[in-house]
């Protein structure tokens, strides 16, 4: 199925996949995505506990944000949106009327944009908790939270530098026939080329990369628990209690990841199969799920003629789901921080004058990720 070449001047109208099944991107993204950014608003805030005060908290807060606001633009601006939607069930295509549809497609990148930034934060956070043990004494002099609050900064910066280019490609007009409908067109080819084809493959070699970090620090994480190297604690039954469940916690932590990351790492991987002369379409910049089933028409070498609806549903049916597994591991974070910390557990219960202040022992917490959560 090739796509049309259009001139990058050429507008197009905006026109988008319907998603299926409906009730996923219209009830239960939405709920999930409030969820989320609610409980990772609590994470910021018992964050800021003067006992909580470590160089990994400021990670952890900085993640905590990235992660509210991709649960924020991935759904929960959609009860917004909905009522500016038109639907058609003959083409099971949705078109969204102007000037609305700016803030449509734009939201699409910042789920991009502080997704990556949730998968960098998570790297660094497992790094650091993999310096803390390998080198404790260096880290504990050298890594400050000013040094942490720098690294956060940077990696949003990153972020936000490798996304602005997708902000500034896209042009919105009117339609010329009903001044309702809104019209879609690249400023810049060479733009064009880059969120079509660099962009893809720098993210996925950043995903790719941090899983593979991810898998080696929590590999030598769970050893030295197992070892019950660089572990203080006053009672040995706790100490043996605080490895079995940091091992077994950190395991399914790092699988979760890796499985919930390799969908999109496959998904940008396809997208390099999707030829150059083909990525000057217009209408591409609408939704980056439309380039995704271009893409595996294109891998699959399917024609147009052929019957593509039930291909097409299963792709679209596999989108949803990508997108609503990113919005519950980012509602994850706050379950794992409570089971994983008793001092956590014990300043939201004040918090909440469930329990009174006393003195709790420390406890090693360990750092990894689910997609955008953390212990």
């Amino acid at each position: 199925m090739r796509y049309k070449r259009e001139s990058p001047s050429e507008f197009t109208d905006y026109n988008f996949f319907t998603p299926v099944p409906e009730y996923l991107n219209d009830i239960v993204g939405p709920i999930i995505s409030y969820t989320a950014i609610l409980f990772n608003i609590v994470v910021i805030v018992i964050l800021f506990n003067k006992t909580l005060r470590t160089p990994s908290s400021v990670l952890m807060q900085g993640l905590a944000l990235s992660d509210a606001l991709t649960a924020l633009f991935s759904y929960g601006l959609e009860p917004f949106l909905l009522n500016s939607y038109v639907r058609n069930e003959e083409t099971k295509s949705t078109v969204i009327y102007f000037p609305i549809c700016k803030l449509h497609n734009y939201k699409f990148i910042m789920v991009d944009l502080f997704h990556l930034s949730s998968v960098l934060l998570t790297t660094a956070l497992g790094m650091q908790k993999f310096a803390a043990i390998k080198w404790p004494i260096w880290s504990y002099t050298k890594v400050k939270r000013r040094k942490m609050f720098v690294a956060v900064g940077v990696i949003f910066a990153c972020s936000i530098g490798l996304h602005i280019p997708r902000f500034l490609v896209a042009g919105f007009r009117r339609g010329v026939f009903n001044k309702y409908r809104c019209e879609i067109a690249a400023k810049s080819e060479s733009l064009l080329k880059y969120s079509f084809i660099y962009y893809s493959s720098i993210t996925a070699v950043f995903i790719f990369s941090a899983s593979c970090i991810m898998l080696i620090t929590s590999i030598f994480i769970i050893w030295s628990l197992i070892r019950g190297r660089n572990i203080q604690s006053t009672n040995s039954v706790n100490l043996q209690n605080i490895r079995k469940r940091s091992s077994k916690l950190i395991a399914v932590v790092t699988l979760t990841f890796i499985v919930t990351e390799l969908p999109r790492i496959c998904m940008f991987g396809i997208m390099q199969f999707f030829s150059e002369k083909d990525s000057s379409s217009s209408q591409l910049l609408v939704d980056p799920a439309t380039q995704f089933v271009i893409s595996v028409f294109e891998v699959l070498k399917v024609k147009g003629n052929q019957d593509t609806r039930d291909l097409m549903r299963k792709l679209k049916l596999f989108i949803e789901i990508t997108r609503l597994c990113i919005v519950i591991a980012c509602l994850s974070n706050f379950l794992i921080y409570v089971i994983m910390s008793k001092q956590i557990r014990c300043v939201l219960k004040r918090k909440l004058r469930f329990c009174e202040h006393k003195q709790t022992v420390p406890e090693p917490v360990v750092l990894s990720r689910v997609t955008c959560n953390q212990i």
